[in-house]
This record gives C-alpha cells, sequence and structure tokens, in this order.
C-alpha cells in the first residue's frame, strides 16, 4: 500500500480523485469541515481555506484501502498578528464506504489493526523505549507522523515532502535498500521483543488489540476460492520452468496443495516461539519508502515503514523471509544472504542489549540469538512463499496490468462467487523465474 511517486489529476475543495469508482469512496469522508476540526488541534493558529485531492497510488500499489494525496491550503497567524500563506500536504487512506468492498478486503479488520497501532501500540513501544535510552539515543522514528487515526480514515504526513519514494518494485531492492531497511525492522522487532521480555502482562494486552488481518480459522471458506487459484498457478509456473520431477517441483506441489495450503499457513502465522513478537507482518517493496542522497541516488539516506494494517503477533522470522526472499533477487540472495542476515541480527541483538535489563538466556548472546533465529527462519520462513504467491505478480506486473482494486462486485449477483475477490495478473516470464528461485532456494536450504 504504497505511496508513487506518478502525477495525478486533482479536485478541489469537497471534490474527490479523478478515478471513477475510487472517487466514490473518498468523497463523503473527506471534507473541508473535516480538515479544519481535525488541525485546528493541530495547528491551533492555522485556518484551512482549501484542499486539493489526488489519487495516491496507482494500480497494483494498493488494494484494501483507497489512498488519497491531500494538499491543504490556507493562512496561518504569525507572532506578529498578521496571516502568512500555509500549505501542507498529507496522505488519507479511506475505509471503502462499500459494505461490499469491505467486506471483500476485510477493511475493518485491517483497519482496526493499523488504528490500534498508531494509537496505542507504538507509543507504548516508544514510551517503553525512551524509558531505556537517553536524550542523546533517538526513538525509533521510521514511520509516518499520523494526524488522526480511527475506524474509517487515517490521516499521515506525505513522505514525498521530505524526500521519500518507492523502489522500483520491479527491479527487487539494492543490497544498500535491503540493508537499510533491514536495520529499522531489526529495531522495530527489539522494541517489541524487549517489551515482551520485559513486561510479559502489558505486551499480552497489546497483542490482544491485534486481529489476524489474513490467516485465521475463521477466513478459511472466504479464501477457499482465492488461494485455490493462487496456488495452481504458483504450480504451474514453477513447473513450466523447472523439470516436472525435480525436487523443487515436488517440493511447491506438496506445500501449495489447496486443500491443507491455507490451514498450513494459519498454523505458521500463528505460531508461538521463543522469538514471537509483534511483527509488521506486510514487509514488501511497496511498504518501504527511500529517501536517496540527492548527490548518489544509489546510497540510501533514511528508510520509512508503511502500512500497519497487517501487523501480527508471530515469529520475527516470518517478516525476514518476507523481506529476503519476495524483495531481492536470486543472485544477491547468494551472494549475501549471510550478510543480510547478519546486518539484521546485530541489530537485533544491540537494541536488546540497550531495552532489556536482563536478557533471557536463549538470547543472552549474540551467538545464541543467531543460533536461535536460523532455527525459527528454517522452521517458519517458508510463510513467505505463501506470500509470494501475492506478491510475486503484483511486484512483477505493470501498474497498467494490474487489476483495478474497485472490482465490480455489487452482492447482487446471486451468481458472483463468495469470498474474497480473486485478483487475476496475467503471467510473464519474470514472475515464473522468481517463483521458481523462491522454491529453489528454500528447498536447498532445507526451509521447504
Amino acid at each position: 500500500m504504497g505511496i508513487t511517486e506518478a502525477a495525478t489529476p486533482t479536485t478541489t475543495g469537497m471534490g474527490a480523485a479523478n478515478n471513477g469508482a475510487a472517487a466514490v469512496e473518498g468523497k463523503q469522508i473527506l471534507s473541508l469541515e473535516m480538515f479544519q476540526d481535525i488541525f485546528k488541534h493541530a495547528e491551533p493558529d492555522v485556518q484551512i481555506d482549501a484542499f486539493e485531492l489526488a489519487q495516491g497510488s496507482d494500480r497494483g500499489d494498493n488494494y484494501t484501502a483507497a489512498l488519497y494525496r491531500i494538499n491543504l491550503s490556507g493562512k496561518r497567524q504569525g507572532l506578529d498578528g498578521c496571516h502568512h500563506k500555509w500549505e501542507q500536504k498529507v496522505i488519507c487512506k479511506v475505509m471503502p464506504e462499500s459494505v461490499v468492498q469491505r467486506e471483500a478486503y476485510k477493511s475493518d479488520k485491517l483497519f482496526r489493526n493499523e488504528v490500534e497501532f498508531y494509537t496505542t501500540i507504538m507509543p507504548e513501544l516508544l514510551k517503553f523505549q525512551a524509558s531505556k535510552t537517553g536524550r542523546d539515543t533517538p526513538v525509533f522514528n521510521a514511520i509516518p507522523k499520523c494526524y488522526t487515526a480511527r475506524h474509517d480514515l487515517l490521516i499521515m504526513e506525505d513522505l514525498r515532502e521530505r524526500g521519500f519514494q518507492m523502489s522500483d518494485r520491479h527491479k527487487g531492492l539494492s543490497m544498500e535498500e535491503t540493508q537499510s531497511v533491514l536495520l529499522q525492522v531489526a529495531q522495530l522487532h527489539a522494541l517489541s521483543l524487549a517489551y515482551k521480555f520485559e513486561h510479559p502482562l502489558e505486551f499480552s494486552k497489546l497483542c490482544s488489540l491485534i486481529s489476524e488481518g489474513i490467516f485465521c480459522t475463521a477466513n478459511t471458506s472466504w479464501y477457499r476460492n482465492y488461494y485455490e487459484r493462487l496456488t495452481k498457478n504458483a504450480i504451474k509456473m514453477v513447473s513450466e520452468v523447472l523439470p516436472a520431477d525435480s525436487k523443487y517441483v515436488l517440493a511447491i506441489n506438496d506445500f501449495a496443495e489447496s486443500s491443507s495450503f491455507f490451514g498450513r499457513m494459519v498454523q505458521l502465522a500463528s505460531a508461538e516461539s521463543p522469538l514471537a513478537a509483534i511483527c509488521h507482518g506486510d514487509c514488501w517493496v511497496n511498504n518501504f519508502l527511500y529517501h536517496y542522497d540527492p548527490e548518489d541516488p544509489q546510497r540510501v539516506l533514511e528508510v520509512a515503514l508503511l502500512d500497519f494494517q497487517l501487523i501480527r503477533y508471530s515469529s520475527i522470522a516470518l517478516d525476514i523471509a518476507n523481506l529476503l526472499y519476495c524483495c531481492t533477487t536470486k543472485e544477491m540472495r547468494d551472494a549475501e544472504l549471510q550478510t543480510l542476515l547478519n546486518t539484521y541480527t546485530e541489530e537485533l541483538f544491540r537494541w536488546l542489549q540497550i531495552l532489556c535489563t536482563a536478557l533471557p538466556d536463549h538470547c543472552d548472546t549474540l551467538e545464541k540469538l543467531q543460533d536461535l533465529f536460523a532455527e525459527e527462519l528454517k522452521t517458519y520462513g517458508r510463510f513467505a512463499l505463501g506470500l509470494a504467491m501475492d506478491i510475486i505478480p503484483i511486484s512483477t506486473c505493470s501498474s497498467e496490468d494490474a487489476p483495478d482494486m474497485y472490482l465490480k462486485r455489487s452482492g447482487d449477483d446471486p451468481e458472483e462467487d463468495v469470498g474474497a475477490p480473486t485478483l487475476n495478473f496475467p503471467p510473464n516470464d519474470l514472475c515464473r523465474q522468481k517463483m521458481s528461485e523462491i522454491v529453489i532456494d528454500m528447498v536447498d536450504r532445507d526451509m521447504l
């Protein structure tokens, strides 16, 4: 659910993005009065007079909410009593108004997760971090500022104004991009793990605020057709690249067998483990923004993590497997996987040492932590292959070829499929290659 750089048409005042059905989703919620009411607390000396609205993401970037880029304009009263021109850009994530659309993507539950993340979970973790560090130690800040979070709307800063941009999802992350995001994910995981170690009862209360967005038993029937199609497509893609009798094709056939696949993903997502924590849950390229050095575009200055709708309590290995196997190339993994794992575990351990009064025996040395993480990655990492069946087709197709998130599901057609809408991505050679390479890597590393 990322933010793109593409220029889009705008509408002023009470209007909505020039995007057909998508426009309707933000039209009722986003109003001048609403922005005035919210910002009178954040910017009490500002009078907002107008706003312009533009579509905030391309097709293929976002499937569970409508995203809008808003330009607010007005005047600020200065200390001299005079009014000065004022402008601010924000991003609005809006839950679909249509009951059919909300049900199709389970938007109510996903929005509730992200609201809890911004209003309760992250503030508590940052308060904990501040209590453990000195003034000279910066707290975790790799997330956008959130102005308001409610059941149907989130308003956040537009990170593009600070120079952030999305990487090219078709290329895969560079070594620099991967290491930079691993450092931030490590800090996020360390905050959660350390809070769990230090305050187990309070941590349980935070976890109780989270609902599994996809892989829970209650969703089995809803996603049956959806994952039946994805698993068949994944098996077909790998079979078109690798010999039918190879250990790789046999492995994905076994893992993606449709009658047991969803249950297997539920088990992986919900397994209790020594390194279980509150995880991002959706660690792929569309949810990372980068601020690059203007004089050296390959150098990353800052990273921001986006979209916390799929946060879950799970092994931290799920996030890292998703990031390393769905967002990088096989060439990089072959050459640098251990370096990347060391980057992550060393930063994780560094922060655990800072945040914990005393570390538990199972991770009180870097070597123990690295061994335990390697074990959890081997045990739970194949979860990323299940995610890849979604992510790889999305990340390898163009925005023009991506399905429209506002599918024509009226809910009035009795012959319309019941369950999650199936997104039909056109097959391409890059998708087949990437899916096959993930299977090869996981089999060769005893993860599958």
